[in-house]
């Protein structure tokens, strides 16, 4: 006889509860995911709003809290069936163009489902929220349940001006997203360490993961920015210890790897850093990390199961209550090109320039959806002619070789499944 669904639910419910308190059980981590008081969400939103949002049966809502003002925002057409269509067919495309990467037809029908779905998470979902923000430069998403596994900083409306077609929502906000209020404003205190020391990781690389090809040029852009403060090494080759004991004394770390969640055992989510080894919350949790900032590159590293969405214990969540002010992960596969650029463009704003970390990825995405090949080249060829630090040879002529193929006038990374797969998540 076939198992119940509804008990396999309660089970696998039953199994995380004993985990939550598991984690709970470690020092300092107490009140891990436990619900904040209303205190708690209105000192989180006291400079900038923290917007929830959630699905229900008959309608969906966002609350807009700032400080101790709370706007509700009724969502009519955000019901949990419409959700859960939206979810199915999102997944649907996104396995099958998992499954065979080199299939242009399931290429094509993967970016198709993520601009139906981005579209769709305009109209019902975020135009109304963005209309009720304004003159918010800036917001954080605590986006509950399965919403949580969609960009909503990508969604998107047609402007009719054929030079610019569309308006997504980095383009007028700076989003970020947080687990919840009392999280977040423990990586706003994190955010405030300096951030002097890298420690750059470069996972395992197999013969059929195009998505590691550009990772030692990624990890030599973010090493540049460090000067002799920058450590780079290979997971198998240092070792879980290895690594562990290194990220005790980095202020940034740059993950070039595969993560992965694990829904019933969450403490066993975790970072591949070779055949089997990994690097699991339950190491990253006994650390006590005091990291300024956590980018896990490379593909997936945000993606929870989809069962039970609400409880998983993802890994930017975990690096959260582990001791990391922000964390950089992606929704998705990507290529290494453009992910490549990206990294360029995020380290270029933020320690160039500046910029705070997401405001730099904020920058680097539309910077990269935006810009046209030939402009890329240009830029790129004429920092290394000026010897700019922020380009290192090797990763100049990995981007220079692809896009000098090209057509100098297109825009190669211009679609939603090329620059919007990586969220910021923290402060």
């Amino acid at each position: 006889m076939n198992e119940d669904p509804l008990d396999e639910v309660r089970a696998a419910r039953d199994e995380l509860e004993q985990v939550i308190e598991e984690i709970r059980a470690v020092p300092g981590y107490g009140d891990f995911l436990r619900a904040p008081t209303f205190d708690d969400v209105a000192s989180a939103a006291e400079h900038e709003p923290l917007v929830y949002l959630a699905a229900t049966e008959f309608g969906g809502l966002a609350l807009i809290v700032r400080g101790e003002a709370v706007e509700h925002v009724p969502l009519d057409e955000l019901t949990t069936m419409e959700l859960q269509d939206q979810v199915a067919a999102y997944f649907a495309a996104y396995g099958a163009f998992r499954e065979n990467k080199d299939d242009p037809d399931a290429v094509l029908r993967w970016r198709a489902t993520v601009d139906d779905v981005t579209d769709w998470l305009w109209t019902d979902v975020m135009r109304e929220v963005m209309a009720r923000l304004r003159p918010a430069s800036s917001a954080v998403l605590v986006a509950g349940g399965l919403l949580g596994l969609l960009p909503l900083h990508a969604a998107w409306t047609a402007t009719g001006d054929p030079e610019r077609p569309r308006r997504y929502v980095i383009d007028e906000l700076m989003v970020s997203y947080a687990p919840n209020a009392r999280s977040l404003s423990r990586a706003r205190r994190l955010a405030a360490r300096p951030a002097g020391r890298l420690l750059a990781v470069l996972g395992p690389k197999s013969d059929q993961d195009s998505a590691f090809a550009s990772a030692p040029s990624e990890s030599q852009v973010a090493a540049a920015h460090f000067g002799a403060a920058a450590a780079v090494v290979e997971g198998g080759a240092a070792g879980i210890g290895g690594v562990a004991d290194a990220m005790r004394d980095a202020d940034v770390v740059h993950f070039a790897c595969h993560g992965f969640a694990r829904l019933a055992s969450p403490l066993d989510s975790g970072l591949d850093l070779a055949p089997e080894q990994a690097l699991t919350l339950r190491e990253v949790f006994a650390l006590d990390l005091t990291l300024r900032l956590a980018v896990l590159s490379a593909c997936e590293t945000s993606m929870p199961g989809t069962e039970l969405p609400d409880e998983v214990v993802s890994l930017p969540t975990g690096l959260l209550q582990a001791g990391a002010g922000g964390v950089v992960a992606s929704m998705w596969l990507i290529d290494d090109l453009p992910t490549l650029i990206l990294m360029i463009e995020f380290y270029r704003r933020w320690r160039v320039e500046g910029e705070a970390p997401r405001a730099a990825l904020r920058q680097a995405q539309c910077w990269l959806r935006d810009t046209p090949n030939g402009e890329i080249v240009r830029v790129y060829e004429e920092a290394l002619e000026a010897g700019a630090g922020w380009l290192p040879h090797e990763a100049a002529m990995v981007v220079l070789s692809d896009l000098m193929m090209r057509p100098a006038r297109e825009r190669t990374y211009s679609t939603i499944d090329a620059w919007a797969a990586f969220a910021y998540i923290g402060a």
